[in-house]
């Protein structure tokens, strides 16, 4: 009974996500213009649409802990690719888009590949394991290392709208803060409040936001249905990866074989990403819309944001 409630709170919390992410990008892609600006993100603080998308991941997230509380990763984990298909119908819906062949491939592929990863992942994992603060130490090492990197890459590239990079870099920060707030929990329940490392909570903080900023520059230069592809894959795999690696966590389950068809998943997951960031029907419309500005370059239109192509979305790069 207690895992048919973990699988009842999962798809609830896949449904969350799926009108969380797709109200967010509404609200996005209607208030802003090219390249989201610290200013731009002030405006979607006051917009209510955009404040009710948050609130409703917030509840996502949130049913998504209470049904890994209930049940196993196995169970829980790969019920989140609903998110994907329920985000993909929607936004079709209301961009009145039909959904191609190619882009239900990439949306199979992500399911499938991500499914098959955490079901791989789990038997091969020692859920008895702690890591000790050696291990903690490195990953909030790695993790400022990665801020940084993503920070600056983030003013560097900013202009050029490419969608994957933000999509990337928010599923590797996500899945660091995952493995910290895991590791912050478990010191909190065995040792209470004396045993928490403040530097982990604090790159918790600093990670969680920068992926935040992220994902909103991805919502107003893709469609969002990446966005979760991209989450709903590059999460829970870099999140495993930081356990069985730097964690020590790998149990007698882990052979060459699980190691191998591991890695198998994990590409043919990243490759539903791929194909999903260039076939899906938005992004081959706005690669029209820039292939027709080009041709006319005297038309004096300014293109909308909801149209102005990205980087990474044209088939010849």
């Amino acid at each position: 009974m207690t895992q048919w409630i973990a699988v009842a709170l999962a798809i609830t919390s896949a449904v969350c996500l799926a009108l969380g992410t797709q109200i967010q990008s509404a609200a996005v892609t209607g208030h802003t213009g090219g390249a989201l600006s610290p200013r731009g993100l002030l405006v979607l603080v006051r917009n209510r649409r955009w404040v009710g998308g948050l609130a409703l991941l917030a509840s996502g997230t949130l049913l998504n802990v209470a049904a890994l509380a209930l049940a196993t990763v196995t169970v829980v984990q790969p019920l989140g690719v609903i998110a994907l298909v329920i985000t993909t119908l929607l936004h079709a819906r209301r961009r009145r888009l039909t959904i191609n062949r190619r882009t239900w491939l990439a949306v199979a592929l992500c399911s499938v590949g991500g499914a098959g990863f955490v079901a791989c992942a789990v038997p091969a994992t020692d859920p008895s394991h702690v890591a000790g603060a050696g291990a903690e130490r490195l990953v909030v090492l790695l993790l400022t290392g990665l801020v940084v990197l993503v920070g600056v890459a983030e003013v560097v590239l900013r202009r050029r709208r490419i969608s994957m990079f933000y999509v990337l870099a928010a599923g590797v920060l996500y899945g660091f803060v995952a493995v910290l707030v895991r590791l912050t929990m478990t010191a909190l329940l065995s040792g209470g409040i004396g045993a928490v490392h403040w530097l982990s909570v604090l790159m918790i903080l600093v990670a969680a936001l920068l992926g935040g900023w992220m994902v909103q520059c991805a919502y107003s230069c893709g469609p969002p249905d990446l966005v979760i592809a991209g989450l709903t894959v590059v999460d829970p795999m870099v999140g495993v990866a930081l356990g069985l690696v730097v964690l020590g966590e790998a149990g007698a389950g882990l052979t060459t074989g699980t190691a191998v068809t591991m890695g198998l998943a994990g590409l043919v997951a990243i490759v539903g990403v791929v194909l999903l960031s260039r076939y899906h029907p938005e992004v081959l419309q706005r690669r029209a819309a820039a292939r027709a500005r080009t041709a006319d370059p005297g038309s004096g239109t300014r293109p909308r944001a909801a149209t102005t192509p990205c980087r990474g979305e044209h088939a010849d790069q």
